[in-house]
């Protein structure tokens, strides 16, 4: 089962992104092959040098560097939502795969 999480929230507004996180982490654990997708607000979840501890939470950054170690290997951004948001892969945590328009729907279509 291939299955794409897509992660379109804040890192820390709400427990969405860590929610996402979580399941994902199952997902990857029982053997699915995972791929996430940041979109929207999501790409803020990338951004290096976050630190959850001063809103009582867990940094994020922190559980997205040990991905690899699940075999979720296959992190993708939206091109746009980068842009959008002024960022660029430099400014990033981890290293994505950055896909535009017609790319987010082949990702979309590889997946149950």
């Amino acid at each position: 089962m291939r299955i794409l999480y897509i992660a379109a929230a804040d890192p820390y507004r709400d427990a969405h992104a860590q929610e996402l996180l979580d399941a994902l982490l199952v997902a990857a654990t029982f053997g699915a092959e995972v791929s996430l997708l940041f979109q929207d607000d999501g790409v803020l979840q990338l951004l290096a040098g976050q630190d959850g501890k001063a809103l009582g939470r867990r940094t994020l950054g922190a559980q997205l560097e040990a991905l690899p170690l699940f075999d979720v290997e296959n992190l993708h951004a939206d091109a746009v939502s980068l842009q959008e948001r002024g960022l660029s892969t430099d400014d990033l945590l981890l290293p994505v795969t950055v896909l535009t328009v017609p790319e987010l729907a082949a990702l979309l279509a590889r997946h149950d």
